[in-house]
């Protein structure tokens, strides 16, 4: 399916009497491109046709106006078939003018003057093999690390890290506390104070941070403690005796160690009557 492109909107043929004039619109109107300079962005040079049977390719980037072409292709006359050069003949438009110059341009420089320019260059490159000669003649000679042998073949090895010399004894670190120990510490200190006047400060807020525990609310709890205590036993005298596997193992295990606590808790309220609680 073809799309139409319409960039002129006065077209109107309404009033066209006959084929002919119609034609005629579309013929002046249209403007054909050709398939060598058409690309995938569709950002082609107009074209336009001359009268002496050139196409002069303009500098426009889209065509005018553009159509889905004749209804009735036109055919040619007879004299222009197979007729020598009566191909499409292409022009450029030279419409382009170079701009002028304000500032003049710098002259050619001699030939003198580009040989000696080089020279110079020349002259200014440094020698760095020659220097590199001359720097290891004035240096330091360099001694080998000191090293030791210790085998029938022959082989040195370095006499320092081997353990023979002593090294780190005589070091200015050896036999004290490392920096990051000395600061953990520090930090530790700083943290453990901090903590204290927080735990004085809360104090001072709270006075009455303790008090007596009543009767009546000792008798509440441990009667807790004993029902609580009656249904743990209840559900594990109801338990499996034949424990063969581990979910079972794990309840049973886990039934004792709560009536343990249970009977170490109502032991604990039957032998002390005075009981203090701390509020904070």
């Amino acid at each position: 399916m073809s799309l139409v492109y319409i960039t002129r909107h006065n077209e109107n043929i309404n009033h066209l009497e006959n084929k002919s004039d119609y034609y005629q619109l579309l013929h002046n109107s249209f403007v054909g491109r050709p398939k060598k300079y058409a690309d995938k962005k569709k950002k082609i040079n107009a074209v336009i046709k001359l009268p002496d049977g050139k196409q002069l390719l303009t500098g426009s980037q889209k065509s005018e106006h553009k159509t889905m072409g004749y209804s009735e292709t036109p055919l040619r006359e007879p004299c222009e078939f197979l007729r020598k050069n009566g191909g499409v003949k292409w022009q450029r438009k030279r419409d382009h003018t170079c701009p002028k110059r304000d500032a003049l341009m710098s002259p050619v420089p001699r030939l003198e003057d580009l040989k000696k320019e080089k020279r110079d260059k020349e002259k200014k490159k440094v020698n760095f093999i020659k220097k590199n000669v001359l720097c290891i003649k004035d240096a330091a000679a360099k001694w080998h690390p000191p090293q030791y042998i210790d085998f029938h073949t022959g082989t040195p090895r370095k006499l320092q890290n081997s353990g023979l010399v002593p090294q780190y004894v005589c070091s200015g670190v050896f036999g004290k506390v490392p920096c990051y120990l000395r600061a953990l510490k520090r930090h530790t200190l700083e943290a453990c104070r901090m903590e204290q006047t927080q735990m004085t400060e809360r104090c001072k807020f709270n006075e009455a941070s303790i008090r007596q525990l009543p009767p009546e609310e000792r008798e509440n709890i441990l009667m807790g403690l004993k029902q609580h205590f009656n249904d743990v036993f209840k559900a594990y005298q109801a338990g499996s005796l034949y424990t063969d596997t581990i979910s079972k193992r794990l309840r049973k295990s886990n039934l004792e160690k709560e009536l343990r606590q249970l009977e170490h808790d109502i032991f604990l309220l039957e032998s002390n009557p005075v009981i203090y609680v701390s509020e904070f």
